[in-house]
């Protein structure tokens, strides 16, 4: 069946509209192979959809609801027939007419077409009218020629469609943070290049599985994935050696900003995005951020800085990454947690630990790259 999608901030957009709808549109073709995408009024009609492909289709940024939807002449006789043939569940015992034209010239207003519908859905099928308490709810759309019908409408994500805001690299561990991060960066229109730090001197296939995994996850949802893995095993041991231990999360991270950044440029990504949630942990109060965010002059993005956990979880879950994030796997930051980790580190006394390392190698690390999803 067809499926009617609403927009969401596009609608915002003033003359640039066309150029989000259609990279909403791009994006669901390559996202669901098969697909097809029609314009209407308010938004678009796809088809070559299936329904085990709601849940998914529910998670792709720029779409505000959608719903299956039949189409016919916009004549109320065949309205009828539409409903005559309607699915309607058992449990549904009340329901409302929801009504809207855009062809003003129709010779009904919306309030005689939700009476006359609502009389004969209430004749055929023995329900109750409700217009507020209902079990169904029955939009009719009536368009110059046609008539949309359909029913409940599903949420899907929102936001603005994946590649219409710049690129961004995510810097992803093997936590459940910082792929929820990832995606909420995405659901505002930017394209999610993804960073990680193995605790290897090379990356091996076997310990990146994870990270990969996750990745994919995510590609389910932005039309491929760029994935660079980092070894940091060379960097770990140095930190090891010369740094104390309540520091040693601290200098890590700001390593990996220094990283980060450089392979930012070269991606043309315009900021760097963590999963940091305000107080989390002892590496996320606020004077320890500003440790780490001091380590590169680049724009650096927290989406996450006042979720509560069991928010993100909850979001995780619905993207598919909890259980991938739940599996064990010690990641560069496990590595480097303290049984008393510095929780207000002061920049300057940072500053001179960090003289202890050897950095001349910092600027020649050079990543393994992986295209997940869809090629790019």
């Amino acid at each position: 069946m067809d499926i009617i999608i609403h927009l969401d901030e596009i609608f915002l957009k003033g003359n640039n509209r066309g150029y989000f709808i259609k990279k909403l549109a791009d994006n669901i073709r390559r996202l669901f192979k098969g697909a097809r995408a029609r314009r209407v009024e308010g938004g678009f009609i796809l088809s070559g959809i299936g329904e085990s492909d709601y849940d998914r289709l529910a998670c792709v940024p720029g779409i505000a609801n959608f719903a299956p939807v039949r189409e016919c002449p916009n004549d109320i006789k065949s309205i009828e027939n539409i409903l005559a043939g309607w699915p309607v569940d058992r449990a549904v015992k009340t329901f409302r007419v929801t009504s809207s034209r855009s062809n003003k010239n129709y010779r009904l207003n919306s309030e005689e077409i939700n009476r006359k519908i609502g009389r004969y859905v209430e004749e055929k099928f023995k329900l109750k009218v409700n217009l507020k308490k209902f079990d169904l709810n029955i939009h009719v759309d009536v368009r110059q020629n046609t008539a949309l019908i359909y029913g409940q409408m599903r949420d899907g994500a929102g936001g603005l469609p994946t590649g219409t805001a710049g690129k961004v690299l995510c810097l992803v561990s093997g936590g459940i943070d910082s792929p929820v991060a990832a995606y909420q960066v995405m659901k505002r229109g930017s394209e999610a290049v993804f960073i990680h730090f193995q605790n290897e001197t090379k990356v091996t296939e076997e310990v990146s599985e994870k990270i990969i995994n996750l990745a994919e996850a995510l590609a389910r949802f932005q039309p491929g994935i760029k994935l660079l893995i980092v070894p940091f095993g060379d960097l770990q041991r140095q930190i090891v050696r010369e740094i104390p231990a309540d520091y040693r999360m601290l200098v890590s991270r700001r390593l990996m900003f220094k990283i980060s950044e450089r392979l930012a440029k070269k991606e043309e990504c315009l900021a760097l995005v963590t999963g940091d949630s305000l107080g989390q942990v002892a590496s996320q109060t606020l004077e320890n951020m500003n440790v780490v965010y001091a380590a590169t002059g680049m724009l650096k993005l927290t989406p996450l800085i006042g979720a509560n956990k069991s928010d993100i979880m909850k979001t995780a879950r619905r993207l598919g990454t909890l259980d991938i994030s739940n599996r064990p796997y010690e990641d560069c930051c496990s590595l480097f947690v303290a049984k008393h980790p510095k929780t207000k580190a002061v920049l300057a006394d940072v500053i001179a630990l960090e003289e202890k390392l050897d950095l001349s190698a910092l600027d020649k690390i050079e990543p393994i790259s992986y295209h997940i999803g869809i090629s790019l």
